[in-house]
């Protein structure tokens, strides 16, 4: 009865220190932006009260680093606080990306191509620091017959302006985008920033298939999902596999895309299995899986006009 009784307590112990820690965590997170806050309100309260302002000068913070940002958040900025948002933390760079899905007529992929074609050469002369950086079509997925690309804002949203600018007042853009848009039946386009740890897209050789996954996310679980990532996508890089990883600006919000590019399906399936079987992952599954609320994933092979091959 006395080990029962030992046994009971420790383990209503234990619930109790989990309900500490995760009830904790949240007020960690903000800690940083308290504390700041409340310097910068003292230190701003004492400039016109009378006292001594003859102390010497803060040091310069130093820059602080993405994990920290992801951990802990942001260093508050009482000046610039308007900018603390989910895009500064997550993505360091000013590149923007647009994912472009065309569901081409059945029958009729030869001919989209061939007019998805001209676009990419009107649009070359039309907004020349806007590339495709991938193209594919589908080979496997919810809805054949559907081609996914790829584009990289170089100059930002001041390219976005510059597109949204061009595609109306360019004759020869206008023209290109109407034959190609004769030959599809929908067409959506979403804005997109790159994950900072992720790094850029780079170019590859042939010949790969491409598996790209993508996740619908509880609203407010987006630096969750960066932090977890941030540590997972080191289990994921052994076989060069990791393309880039995107979320959402423009279009369905808290939406995340993960590129994968593997040499064939079977070494695909082989790669995923050796993952699986390092110690680590599995937690990051178990951490991520119950932020997520959809996902996708379809296989693709590249077209003549993608930089991944």
């Amino acid at each position: 009865r006395v080990e029962s009784s030992l046994g009971s307590t420790m383990a209503q112990l234990a619930k109790s220190l989990q309900r500490v820690v995760l009830t904790t965590q949240p007020r960690c997170r903000l800690l940083g932006y308290t504390q700041a806050a409340s310097k910068a309100t003292a230190a701003g309260g004492g400039a016109g009260d009378g006292k001594d302002d003859s102390t010497s000068a803060a040091p310069t913070p130093r820059p602080q680093s993405w994990m920290s940002k992801l951990l802990v958040g942001q260093a508050f900025n009482a000046e610039g606080a308007q900018k603390q948002s989910h895009s500064s933390l997550l993505s360091a760079g000013d590149y923007v990306y647009e994912f472009s899905t065309h569901n081409f007529r059945a029958g009729h992929e030869s001919d989209y191509l061939k007019a998805f074609g001209g676009y990419v050469k009107a649009s070359e002369k039309s907004l020349p620091s806007v590339e495709l950086v991938g193209s594919w079509t589908v080979g496997y997925g919810r809805t054949q017959d559907q081609a996914v690309h790829l584009w990289r804002y170089k100059q930002g949203y001041k390219d976005v302006d510059n597109a949204l600018r061009a595609r109306k007042e360019d004759g020869a853009l206008r023209a290109a985008d109407a034959a190609a848009a004769q030959l599809c039946g929908r067409r959506k386009s979403i804005l997109v920033k790159s994950f900072s740890y992720w790094g850029e897209p780079k170019p590859r050789e042939a010949s790969h298939v491409y598996d790209l996954r993508s996740y619908v996310l509880k609203p407010g679980s987006m630096i969750e999902w960066g932090n977890a990532w941030a540590k997972g996508i080191t289990y994921r890089r052994e076989a060069n596999q990791d393309v880039g990883g995107f979320f959402a600006q423009v279009g369905q919000l808290y939406v995340v895309y993960h590129i994968w590019a593997y040499p064939s399906m079977s070494a695909r399936n082989e790669t995923r299995t050796n993952t699986w079987a390092k110690p680590g992952w599995d937690a990051t599954v178990a951490y991520t899986v119950p932020l997520i609320e959809k996902m996708q994933s379809k296989i693709l092979t590249p077209t003549e006009f993608s930089q991944l091959q």
